[in-house]
């Protein structure tokens, strides 16, 4: 500090000796005086910072500013979380399925409020699975063969067109997984959606892509079709269907309201379909 005091001073000292001397110097405004001195100080600390190699600053490299709506670095980012992924180890299978039993109808009133009363886990159709991407129609005549018929459908529903959207179930199946564990398949939309929900007690949150995997995935996609037969209500149009497999094609038809006294709907049997192989099969 005492240094640039002096700086100063013999700065000043030396300005004025040269408005003395020279006579015919024309006078300096104090923006310009200012200006010189600013100049004449900034060139001296430089010239003694150079002075003293140990007190330069650190390089730093230059820094990469990401914007908001930088969709190539979430990409890149995306890409490299990927390949971490695949360089762990396939997880350990915390949970296995020894064997399970479907709730029949005529037996749900005794599962009734147990089922009622569990707190539920979810996992909807969130991924590429063939479960996932095939016609929820489709699904429902694959679970008849393995599964038979729903434990419960709109005809065991007390006044269904009365019901809001998330309400209205074509058919739900109650199963018992290891003797103990609650679960539930029903359908995402009616029967034009894809997919099925899958839910679970609460506390076997964690295995849902587990039991999705090991008990509907292992089941379902190779099984073959069967006819069924079921009421579906579209709150949208207000309208009732009679939907279904016949056997050869997916089918669902306008209905006046059914009479839901006289139970579930019989399956309708189409035409077998032609092999195709058959000689007589027409171009």
């Amino acid at each position: 500090m005492a240094l640039l005091r002096a700086f100063c001073l013999a700065f000043l000292i030396a300005f004025s000796a040269f408005q003395v001397t020279d006579a015919r110097a024309q006078r300096l405004s104090s923006s310009e005086l200012l200006r010189q001195y600013l100049h004449a100080r900034t060139a001296f600390l430089a010239e003694r910072e150079s002075a003293h190699p140990f007190n330069l600053l650190e390089f730093r490299g230059p820094e990469t500013l990401y914007l908001p709506g930088d969709t190539m670095r979430v990409w890149l980012e995306g890409l490299q979380h990927q390949r971490l992924l695949a360089m762990l180890p396939e997880p350990i299978a915390l949970f296995s399925i020894d064997d399970w039993e479907k709730i029949s109808n005529l037996r749900s009133a005794a599962f009734e409020e147990v089922f009622d009363d569990t707190q539920w886990a979810f996992t909807g159709s969130n991924s590429r699975s063939s479960i996932d991407t095939m016609r929820t129609a489709d699904l429902r005549s694959r679970f008849q063969t393995v599964f038979g018929a729903p434990t419960v459908t709109l005809v065991e529903t007390p006044a269904p067109d009365s019901l809001q959207r998330e309400q209205i179930v074509e058919f739900e199946y109650w199963f018992l997984l290891n003797d103990s564990v609650r679960v539930v398949v029903l359908d995402v939309n009616g029967p034009w959606d894809r997919g099925v929900v899958l839910a679970a007690d609460q506390d076997y949150r964690a295995y849902l892509p587990v039991i999705k995997r090991e008990f509907l995935e292992q089941l379902i996609p190779e099984a073959d079709r069967t006819p069924f037969a079921d009421y579906y209500y579209n709150i949208d149009q207000q309208t009732w269907y009679l939907t279904g497999f016949d056997g050869a094609s997916f089918f669902d038809r306008r209905i006046e309201r059914p009479d839901m006294s006289e139970g579930r709907p019989s399956p309708i049997r189409g035409p077998d379909p032609i092999p195709l192989d058959d000689p007589n099969e027409q171009e």
